[in-house]
Formats: C-alpha cells, structure tokens, sequence
C-alpha cells in the first residue's frame, strides 16, 4: 500500500509497504481523507515525538475493508470517521467517566506518533472501539473534521460561562475557529477571535466571527476583560496575552501546544485566581456531539478546509500551511 511516512531528516516521503491486517478486535479502514493537524505540523520536528518511519495523521475518515475476530455491528463498506486516542475503557481513569486522560490513549492510538501508524495512507488498522459511523449528511471531506471539533467541543464543555460573558479565542487556525463556531452555536453572544495572521482574521470574519487585533486585546479595559480565553495558536506569547487579558477569576484554556515552556508570571495568576486548564482529547460523547454538529450543518465545512491534495504531496502541504501569513486553514490528504 501507499503511505506517507517521517524520514530522518525529518522530510515526508511517500513509501511502499505491506498492506495491514486486523486483529481480534479490529477493523481494516480505506482512507477517504485525512486532515493535517497542527499537531502534525509541529511533532515532525521532534524525534521523540515522531520518530522516524512514523506514519501521522489521526483526522480521517473512510470505509470499512475487513473486520478481525469478534468485531460486531460492523460491516466491510462502513462508512467511519475514527476516534484515533486508544482509550481502554478499563483503566480507573476511564471507569470513572474520565476517559480523555487514559493513560493508555496515545501509546494505544494510531498516527500520533509514538503508537500505530496513522492515516497519511491507503488503509488503516483501528480498534473497534475507535469506529464511529458517519450518517450520510456528512461527506467524507467533512468526516476529517469531527476530531478536531470534538477537541473544541471538549474545550467549551470545559469552560463553561454564561451566554453574555465575554470570550476570547487567541489563534484563528482550524482549532481556534472552530472553538469559536462551537461557542457561537452554544449561544456565546461575545465572542471575538485574535489572529496575528492577517489572512486567517480574514477568514474568521468572513465566517460571522468578530476579530480583534493585537493590539487592541492589549488595550482592553477592565470592564470588558474576558471571562474566558482559549489560547488555540500553540505558543508562550498566546498564553501570556491570555493571563493579562483575563479578568479576576478568570479561566485560561491552553488548546493550542506549545513545545517551549510557557514562562508565565506567577503574579497575575495568583492575585486574580486565574483557573488554567489543558485540552488535548476529548470523551466518547463528546466526539458522536461533533459528529451530530456536522450531521445538523452547524460548521461551514467548504470554508474551513481549504484545499484538498494526493499523499504523495504531504511534503509541500505541510511547507503551505507553515509559510508565513499562510491562507490556508485544514489541507486533506487523498491517498
């Protein structure tokens, strides 16, 4: 089959290998498409993280192929989108309700680097347990984004708040936007979204969404500091505007990755009792509620994914989403 794997000088390289088979337990998937995740972007740069002959790639959607030993309810020409975190469901943390934090989900999961391959190929092996059908209402194209939207989803599901507090997005990437289309479907009436990518502002305009700029944020006045900030671009910078900005008791939601440490003043944090919380993953229920956002026509799919090319060109796709000021918003791969 074909795929696209992390080569050791850090390049993707299209490949030829075996074709996969399914365990017990398993499934075989066809990839449709698969998204390019910011995570993506970033984890290639870092051995530990992706090793070489590491296969990316966990936003993707397809068919059943195959099935393993003691697969039920599932059927070859299945149409699927995959939960790709390998959540045991047995661990104290997944019997308690809590399983986005299993301590088994990434080394279990698939494309996430230090698990199973991933879908930047042809055919995928998944657990049944990260099988979730795709109703017909939505395409394959907009399959790849019920991941990163279950990740929004999460991130609001967390923040909580009332519809008239105000509301920060800092980064107007995939993640930032859809946190913001998720607030505004929840009722969020002041949400407003920061990018220092003038294209991407653009972008979340173009979408109904109310931007700010830098500078601007800066000069916020205490009356109208945010309740909540969702720090989506991934870097110290975001974060720290974050901790400025929030206003006493205020909430800091860390969606974004940042590989360098954040460096945050300590004094703002205590004096105003800000709240700080991670968000990576997401709950079973929480990725079926992206998947029925998108059934109900709730997130504008042709706006957001941008452009769609075959495997065999992950290399330049990932060069256009990291080139400066970039207008791109989510690249799909086409094995």
């Amino acid at each position: 089959m074909h795929a696209v794997e992390v080569a050791e000088d850090r390049r993707l390289v299209a490949v030829e290998c075996p074709a996969p088979e399914p365990g017990s337990g398993q499934a075989l998937v066809e990839v449709a498409y698969c998204g390019i995740c910011g995570s993506d972007l970033h984890f290639r740069e870092v051995p530990e993280l992706f090793p070489a002959g590491t296969v990316p790639g966990h936003e993707f959607s397809g068919r059943i192929v195959s099935t393993g030993d003691g697969v039920v309810g599932w059927s070859p020409g299945d149409r699927v989108c995959v939960l790709p975190f390998g959540q045991c469901g047995e661990c104290a943390t997944c019997r308690a309700g809590n399983e986005q934090v299993c301590p088994h989900a990434v080394t279990s999961g698939v494309g996430l680097g230090t698990g199973r391959p991933g879908g930047y190929a042809d055919l995928v092996v998944v657990d049944e347990r990260m099988l979730f059908s795709l109703p017909e209402s939505v395409d394959d194209r907009a399959g790849t984004l019920v991941e990163p939207l279950a990740v929004a989803i999460r991130a609001v599901d967390l923040a909580g708040g009332n519809p008239d507090d105000p509301v920060l997005v800092l980064g107007a990437g995939p993640i930032g936007l859809l946190t913001a289309l998720v607030l505004r479907h929840r009722g969020m009436r002041r949400v407003v979204v920061c990018s220092r990518n003038p294209a991407r502002a653009h972008r979340a305009a173009a979408l109904g969404l109310s931007t700010i700029s830098i500078e601007e944020v800066t000069r916020i006045e205490p009356a109208d500091a945010p309740a909540c900030v969702f720090e989506c671009a991934g870097t110290p910078s975001a974060a720290q505007l974050g901790v400025q900005t929030l206003r006493p008791l205020g909430r800091l939601l860390l969606v974004g990755l940042s590989l360098t440490p954040l460096d945050l003043a300590a004094p703002p944090i205590v004096i105003k009792e800000l709240e700080i919380r991670g968000v990576i993953a997401y709950r079973r229920a929480q990725f079926q509620a992206a998947i029925d956002m998108l059934a109900a026509g709730a997130i504008p799919v042709d706006e957001l994914i941008t452009e769609v090319v075959p495997l065999a060109e992950a290399e330049g796709a990932f060069q256009a989403l990291t080139a400066r000021g970039s207008e791109k918003v989510k690249i799909l791969l086409a094995p």
